[in-house]
């Protein structure tokens, strides 16, 4: 009869347990991005009286008899699918819609999985957590191994435009602040002696073609020249005892309004770099001074500066993440032609990195709203939003707790009967030994 004690008492205990599983997923309904918990329940081992016997030509078999000891927590398991959407209005308050943990770092370099969204950026321009956790910028599209840069923000840029010394290579698709469209261009070479005129039809490649095939084309109109300078202009002469003028009738190319040659014989800079430096002088009239800072749904940061530039990033067709830099007239730098020299864009990323794992259920949850690798977690892969099997960026909002309030309230009623029923075994057993006490009195 003492095991009957035992038996109920096991179910009390899981009772218990489960209770406590579900206050905790009640007490986080509002936590952001929390993932509830459930518990299951296992048998206990079971008392053999009798393993049963096989049947024989002169008798029947017979079935095991046991008696069962009781019940055990089976396991806790939680629940990722995503919890919805709640608006803030924040530009850095952000949810993964899908797969993946943000990537965080502390103090010390030792680095967590998240699902909480909301940023901020601190003093020194870092994107940090609530608890001062900084963010983690993917330094690939799909890697295999994690990133240690995190995503810093400059919040003061000096921007140096120079001239791009190589602008004759330059395909016309790729200059930053023209956009010349192919056709023709009608060249008047006049002889200031006699005032002779001689018309030539100049070509203009589109797109594809490139700035020193302009210049080729009008150098071969007889006594007139032109050249690259090497600063990211072009100019044109005419020989002596000569003078160049352009035809409207003829020409069916913008090249010369682009370019500037309409009004000049030197070009405006076709093609530019810019050179991005941390200001030492935080006082300085020409500092550019971060002003809004917002996240695409690639998880891309775009900065936006009191002057009008903006400086974000973009992922190319060959799947790798280039800066790009617009400047307060809207001209767009990008790829190579941004140069980042200077600590605070050269040890930065701008791109959110994202974490997924073979199983995410085998992750450690830790307080502040943080995961850790768990041993049966299996192979981590590394990424960016929208990228491979990585969910998008939502921003304006977070990701709310993904608690059922009502299941919840529906368990614990369970689980509360639960605990009644066997204890009302419990007491039932103590009631029949306290009995069997007395009859030896």
């Amino acid at each position: 009869m003492s095991q009957a004690l035992h038996t109920s008492s096991t179910g009390i205990n899981a009772g218990q347990s489960q209770i406590n599983v579900i206050a905790h997923n009640v007490a986080n309904i509002n936590t952001t991005a929390y993932k509830s918990a459930n518990m299951t329940f296992e048998t206990l081992y079971s008392h053999n009286l009798s393993y049963g016997s096989a049947a024989t030509k002169d008798g029947g078999g017979t079935n095991p008899k046991q008696i069962g000891l009781g019940v055990k927590v089976g396991g806790i398991t939680r629940n990722f699918t995503n919890g919805s959407f709640v608006s803030t209005g924040r530009n850095l308050d952000t949810m993964i819609s899908g797969t993946g943990f943000y990537v965080v770092q502390d103090a010390g370099g030792a680095q967590f999985f998240t699902r909480d969204g909301i940023f901020s950026v601190d003093s020194a321009g870092n994107l940090v957590t609530q608890n001062g956790l900084k963010v983690m910028g993917a330094k690939s599209t799909y890697s295999n191994a994690g990133s240690s840069t995190p995503v810093k923000i400059p919040k003061n840029l000096n921007a140096e435009i120079k001239g791009d010394p190589s602008v004759g290579t330059k395909k016309l698709s790729e200059l930053n602040n023209a956009s010349i469209t192919e056709g023709k261009v009608s060249v008047v070479v006049t002889k200031i002696s006699d005032g002779s005129t001689t018309t030539s039809s100049v070509t203009i490649p589109n797109g594809d073609g490139t700035v020193q095939e302009i210049v080729n084309n009008f150098n071969s109109v007889a006594n007139m020249s032109a050249k690259d300078n090497g600063d990211g202009t072009i100019s044109y002469s005419a020989d002596d005892g000569y003078t160049v003028s352009f035809a409207s009738e003829g020409t069916t190319s913008n090249f010369l309004a682009e370019s500037g040659w309409a009004n000049s014989s030197t070009s405006n800079q076709l093609s530019q770099v810019v050179s991005l430096q941390d200001m030492i002088n935080y006082n300085s009239k020409d500092t550019i001074s971060l002003s809004d800072t917002a996240i695409d749904e690639n998880g891309i940061l775009i900065a936006t500066y009191n002057s009008g530039a903006v400086l974000t990033q973009y992922v190319d067709d060959a799947g790798t993440i280039q800066w790009k830099f617009t400047t307060p007239e809207g001209v767009a730098i990008t790829g190579s032609d941004v140069t980042a020299e200077g600590s605070a864009i050269k040890n930065s990323n701008f791109a959110l990195e994202l974490a997924t794992m073979v199983n995410q259920e085998g992750l450690i949850s830790l307080n502040n709203n943080l995961w850790k690798w768990g041993p049966d977690v299996g192979d981590i892969y590394y990424g960016m939003a929208g990228e491979m099997a990585f969910g998008a960026i939502e921003s304006g909002g977070y990701e709310e707790s993904n608690v059922d309030i009502a299941m919840e309230l529906s368990n614990m009623i369970s689980a509360q009967r639960m605990i009644q029923m066997n204890s009302r075994v419990f007491s039932a057993a103590s009631e029949v030994m306290q009995t069997l006490s007395y009859l030896g009195q």
